[in-house]
């Protein structure tokens, strides 16, 4: 293989361009114990026994870090060591890496989302928001089952509301002050929640503790 090219990354760092292809990086010093230079060739044993030896460990490393940072997902995960110069091939094996010690749970990121959003968002918002981040639907439709049951079991404890009902009541709160909404209120902040993906349910629920200034003609 020919190295096409050594590209600085930063003042430390140097990113080694095989076949005309980004190969993956090094530091400074790597390049010099392992005496890279552009134009050379390196065999593909020796590059190999590159990677395993150095960019696998630090990217693993460096997958922990950001792991003990936040949760994150696969996806998530995965674009950010890919931002970070390390290739395709390099950065599914450090993804199943930290993945074989659960470092990475789908399941637990949505639950954790849900619980951290649903007191301001609607379920829709929500999941699109997972969705956009990788979790796939079946674990989202899990996860969301288990923060539900979760949350019923701390309102019954608790005798508190539903976060769906609090979402729909700071939405409402922070359009209409106080308690009389005219009717062309009522009318934008229905529209509004409906297109949020709040339910029927909990928009009827909050609303019904409005009274409104003339004739209602929105469906309740």
């Amino acid at each position: 293989m020919l190295i096409t090219d050594l590209i600085p990354k930063g003042k430390r760092q140097t990113v080694v361009w095989l076949d005309g292809a980004s190969a993956g990086f090094l530091d400074n010093r790597d390049v010099s114990a392992y005496r890279l230079e552009a134009g050379s060739e390196i065999t593909e044993a020796a590059w190999q026994k590159i990677v395993q030896e150095t960019i696998l460990p630090r990217g693993k490393r460096k997958a922990l870090e950001l792991l003990q940072l936040q949760d994150r997902t696969t996806k998530e995960l995965h674009d950010k060591l890919i931002a970070g110069d390390y290739t395709e091939e390099q950065t599914w094996e450090i993804i199943a890496y930290v993945t074989s010690f659960r470092y990475i749970d789908e399941q637990r990121y949505a639950v954790n989302y849900f619980r951290a959003h649903a007191k301001s968002k609607s379920y829709r918002e929500m999941q699109q928001v997972l969705l956009s981040r990788g979790v796939e639907p079946d674990t989202l439709a899990s996860a969301y089952e288990l923060f539900v049951k979760d949350s019923n079991d701390t309102n019954a404890e608790e005798d508190a509301e539903s976060p769906e009902i609090l979402a729909v009541r700071r939405y409402v709160t922070g359009r209409v002050h106080g308690t009389v909404m005219t009717a062309e209120q009522r009318r934008k902040v229905y529209a509004g929640l409906i297109r949020k993906g709040f339910s029927y349910d909990a928009i009827r629920c909050v609303l019904s503790e409005y009274s409104t200034e003339g004739p209602v003609d929105e469906l309740e």
